[in-house]
């Protein structure tokens, strides 16, 4: 996979006065990928360097690929993930952007390649509607570009939450905070990448998982920023509207079997989010939050 994205990577074209070089933060202290990555770097005039972080974590990994992309004079640091492809374009709708919108943080889409058995249920998300240059409220690292101003001690001196390592969703939370302290988001309609689901991330289980665990990590989140009397007003309010809403989800999702099997999975799953939602916000106000990232997932 990492292999697949450098390649996709080192073949975008950018204007003449950018200049592109690679960061690969390797994450696993046991890890042999260092002599791969040196052979990779020999088939390319695009720099790559090879950086080990071995404290487990993924805001670890982000955090030492912002400092030493700041150590090598960098005016811009893009984050992609090693299971994703950038499509033709991808550099150069951020360049783009960049001389078009004033912002602190561009990101761009991600379509979501599911298996076919999961393909109908489970949907992109409706990013193709969004309109280029639209301020959003958060990103993620999985398609990002971030201003050096952002990271930079002597600017708005942020950095991934590490207390987030095992919890995951520190990107969230960093973006979040960006935009509570006045820093700006601009969607990029072109700045496109993919990424294979795999299938053991279409079940029914992992997906209702994955958004409870989002909920509580929202609340440690809103924790930091509003303090308990806030985020346990905000949170009540939110679960209220969850449990009305899953409630009636439910109980008209069967009327869309007549639409088909796959219309009535998306509906019935699609409720179950709510209560999946309703249930991490309540876990979250008691201080308890998921480490899935203690187990590697990948298979």
């Amino acid at each position: 996979m990492l292999k697949a994205c450098l390649d996709s990577t080192l073949t975008q074209q950018l204007p003449d006065n950018w200049q592109l070089e690679v960061h690969v933060i390797d994450n696993d202290p046991e890890s042999t990928l260092v002599n791969e990555v040196e052979n990779w770097s020999m088939t390319t005039t695009i720099p790559i360097r090879y950086f080990r972080e071995p404290r487990r974590g993924i805001p670890f990994a982000r955090n030492t690929a912002c400092e030493y992309s700041l150590k090598h004079q960098a005016d811009w640091v893009v984050f992609i993930d090693d299971d994703e492809l950038a499509m033709n374009g991808w550099l150069n709708a951020y360049a783009e952007a960049v001389a078009k919108y004033t912002s602190d943080v561009y990101t761009g889409p991600v379509k979501y390649i599911f298996p076919n058995d999961s393909a109908e249920w489970l949907a992109n998300k409706n990013e193709d509607k969004t309109i280029d240059g639209t301020l959003k409220e958060r990103a993620a690292t999985n398609n990002v570009m971030i201003a050096k101003h952002v990271l930079s001690p002597d600017g708005m001196n942020l950095t991934f939450d590490n207390q987030m390592s095992m919890m995951g969703g520190s990107d969230s939370d960093f973006f979040i905070r960006l935009v509570a302290t006045g820093g700006k988001i601009i969607f990029v309609k072109n700045a496109l990448v993919s990424e294979e689901v795999l299938p053991n991330r279409t079940t029914l289980v992992w997906r209702l998982k994955r958004q409870f665990r989002s909920s509580t990590n929202r609340i440690y989140i809103y924790m930091k920023l509003y303090g308990p009397k806030k985020t346990t007003f905000m949170a009540l309010k939110e679960s209220l509207r969850h449990l009305l809403d899953g409630t009636i989800g439910l109980i008209f999702s069967p009327i869309f079997l007549v639409a088909g099997k796959n219309n009535f999975k998306k509906r019935f799953y699609h409720a179950l989010r709510h209560f999946a939602k309703l249930g991490g916000n309540i876990f979250g106000l008691f201080g308890m939050h998921p480490e899935p990232y203690r187990i590697i997932d990948g298979n």
